[in-house]
């Protein structure tokens, strides 16, 4: 409410007094800027949703009228504030969706797995048809390597399980073709020139794959900092790619190129892809240990 103050004084002119009123009107002061921002986070908690919480604060408006202070001149102002609150639920849509593991890019990454069975038959069975199998299901393997990343990424889904199945499921398709092919490597070519040649890159990359798994489940048990300095980079994507071609042009060669010229060009392709591999694999572990080897000889 206004207050007035009344004083009252006397002037003397020539001979005569003149009384004098004077009436002083004080205003309340306006609420401060403190207040005003304690009732708009009030507004904010009541106007909120249960279960939600904001994730940037409430944008305040604030209006205001005059009223009549009830006579003498004297007024008040009425502040009213209101917030808008961009009340977002906290992972809502998250709980309520139920993860899927056998997603799409999960059942690839299951078929390729299924299928290294049969690509051992296929590799130990003699002839130009068997041959022909087991370079198709090789090929289909990759293929799927390449479209369960894919599919993955253009639908946006996630599977923990699919997560840990894809890498394991290319190091033992991996593995597998490289004792294949050490066990019968094709009988012309560099390979029949360099019979070690293939046997000893096929033991540095089983090797550099055995101990780069150690290496990881040591990372993943000390902690963000160490995991990040083992992320696959674009050295691993090179190797694995290398791998693959020359694993794929090692099955094509497996019972000679019977005048073949694409064959022939293979023969010497693939085995030069592997050693280069495994010079690559070799290499990328070692960036891969000088980054983390700081980690391990700290206290």
């Amino acid at each position: 409410m206004p207050t007035q103050l009344v004083s009252k004084g006397a002037t003397h002119t020539r001979g005569k007094t003149t009384t004098t009123t004077t009436t002083t009107t004080t205003t309340q002061k306006k609420k401060s800027t403190g207040s005003v921002r304690t009732m708009a986070r009030f507004a904010v908690a009541a106007s909120a949703p249960a279960g939600a919480v904001t994730s940037s604060p409430g944008v305040q408006t604030r209006s205001r009228s005059k009223g009549g202070g009830g006579g003498g001149g004297g007024g008040y102002t009425r502040y009213r504030v209101s917030a808008k609150s961009s009340a977002k639920p906290v992972d809502g849509d998250l709980k309520k969706r139920k993860e899927t593991i056998f997603t799409i890019p999960t059942i690839l990454t299951l078929a390729r797995m299924f299928a290294i069975p049969f690509v051992v038959l296929a590799y130990t069975r003699e002839g130009p048809k068997a041959v022909a199998v087991c370079t198709i299901l090789y090929v289909l393997a990759c293929f799927t390597d390449w479209l369960d990343g894919y599919i993955a990424r253009k639908t946006n889904t996630f599977s923990k399980f699919g997560a840990f199945l894809d890498p394991v499921s290319d190091k033992l398709m991996v593995t597998v073709i490289l004792i294949l092919v050490t066990y019968a490597a094709p009988p012309e070519g560099l390979c029949a020139q360099f019979p070690a040649l293939v046997p000893f890159a096929a033991g540095v990359i089983i090797c550099r794959e055995v101990a780069m798994s150690a290496l990881r489940e040591w990372a993943a048990s000390a902690g963000s900092d160490v995991r990040s300095a083992v992320a696959v980079n674009n050295l691993g994507k090179w190797k694995t790619a290398l791998q693959m071609s020359s694993l794929g042009f090692l099955i094509a060669c497996k019972e000679g190129c019977h005048n073949n010229a694409v064959l022939q060009v293979l023969s010497y392709i693939g085995p030069v892809f592997l050693l280069g591999s495994a010079l690559l694999a070799t290499y990328s572990f070692m960036v891969y240990f000088k980054g983390i080897w700081k980690f391990m000889v700290e206290p």
